[in-house]
C-alpha cells in the first residue's frame, strides 16, 4: 500500500506528528510512505492520503484547505484521513468538542473521497509532546488497517 502524508506547519509540531505517522506506517510490512507539504505533491498515485493541518487563529492553514479544495477530483476516489493539531485538549472535553466541530469537521466535509477517520492531536509550543508519538503511531496503524 502506498501512502502520502500531506501536512503544513508553522512551528514544527505538525511536521513532527507527520513524521511520527510515517514512522508508524513504515513499520507495517508492504507499506510505502511519502511525506510532503501541499506544494510538494506531484502525484495522486497513492492508495491512502493522510492530510493534516495545525490550527492558527481558529482555522486550519490556508495551504491545506486550498490543497483539498483544488484537488477534490484527484481525491474523490481515494481513501483519505484527516487530522488537525491544536491545543484544545489542554482546555478539557468541551474545548475538544469545539475543536471537532469547528476545526476537524469542516476539513472532513471538504473531502470528497472515502473519508476513513479524522483525529485531533495535541500540539505544543516549545518541546515535542512525546505522549503524542504513541497516539499518532496507533492512529495511523488503525487507518492503514481500515484502508487495506
Amino acid at each position: 500500500m502506498d501512502v502520502c502524508i500531506i501536512y503544513d506547519t508553522k512551528r514544527g509540531a505538525t511536521k513532527q506528528i507527520a513524521n511520527w505517522m510515517a514512522e508508524g506506517l513504515k513499520a507495517i510490512n508492504g507499506v510505502k510512505v511519502d511525506v510532503a507539504r501541499p506544494s510538494e505533491v506531484k502525484s495522486f498515485d497513492y492508495d491512502l492520503f493522510i492530510i493534516g493541518s495545525p490550527i492558527y487563529w481558529e482555522k486550519p492553514m490556508k495551504s491545506v484547505v486550498d490543497f483539498i479544495t483544488a484537488h477534490g477530483d484527484d481525491l474523490k476516489d481515494k481513501k483519505v484521513a484527516i487530522f488537525v493539531v491544536c491545543l484544545a485538549e489542554v482546555f478539557g472535553r468541551h474545548a475538544k468538542k469545539y475543536a471537532e466541530n469547528h476545526y476537524l469537521k469542516p476539513l472532513e466535509n471538504k473531502v470528497s473521497g472515502s473519508l476513513i477517520k479524522g483525529e485531533i492531536f495535541k500540539g505544543w509550543l516549545k518541546n515535542p509532546d512525546d505522549k503524542q508519538r504513541e497516539r499518532c503511531i496507533n492512529w495511523v496503524k488503525e487507518i492503514a488497517e481500515v484502508a487495506r
